[in-house]
C-alpha cells in the first residue's frame, strides 16, 4: 500500500504566468497516476532560480526538516536551482533526511539519481539558454 503521507509538489517560475498553473497541472496528473493523493503544492511565482532563498523552498526545507515531507516533485531539476555547482549540495541536504525524490522531465528519482547525473543535465540546459539567449 502507498504512503499517500507528505508529497510535496513544487513549482518555479521566474516570470508570473500561466506557467505555474502548467506545472502545477503537470505534478498533479503525475501524482494521480503515481497513487499519490494527498498532495501540498509549493509555489515560487515570479522568483529567479539562482540561489535557494525563495519563500516557498524555504517552507519545502523546512517541511523536510521537520519530517512533514518525504517525498518532493518536480517538473525538471532547473525549478529547484539554476546554479547547477549549488543543487548537489541541496540534494544532499534533502537525502540525509530519507526525502525521495523525483524530476519528472529529467527521469530523475531516488533509485536513478546521482550527482554527476544532475550536474551533467544542469549544464545541458544552461547551455541550451546561453545558445537561445544568442539568436
Amino acid at each position: 500500500m502507498l504512503d499517500n503521507r507528505n508529497i510535496a509538489l513544487y513549482i518555479r517560475v521566474a516570470h508570473k504566468d500561466d506557467e505555474a498553473a502548467a506545472q502545477e497541472s503537470m505534478l498533479r496528473k503525475y501524482a494521480e497516476d503515481n497513487g499519490y493523493r494527498d498532495v501540498v503544492v509549493y509555489v515560487d511565482n515570479g522568483v529567479s532560480g539562482i540561489g535557494f532563498d525563495r519563500p516557498s523552498l524555504n517552507r519545502l526545507q523546512n517541511d523536510i526538516e521537520t519530517d512533514l515531507v518525504k517525498r518532493v516533485i518536480v517538473k525538471d531539476i532547473s525549478r529547484i536551482s539554476r546554479s547547477f555547482l549549488e543543487v548537489p549540495g541541496w540534494f544532499n541536504g534533502i537525502m540525509r533526511y530519507l526525502v525521495s525524490f523525483t524530476s519528472i522531465m529529467d527521469g530523475m528519482n531516488e533509485e536513478t539519481f546521482e550527482q554527476k547525473d544532475v550536474l551533467f543535465q544542469l549544464l545541458l540546459e544552461h547551455q541550451n539558454k546561453e545558445e537561445t539567449a544568442t539568436k
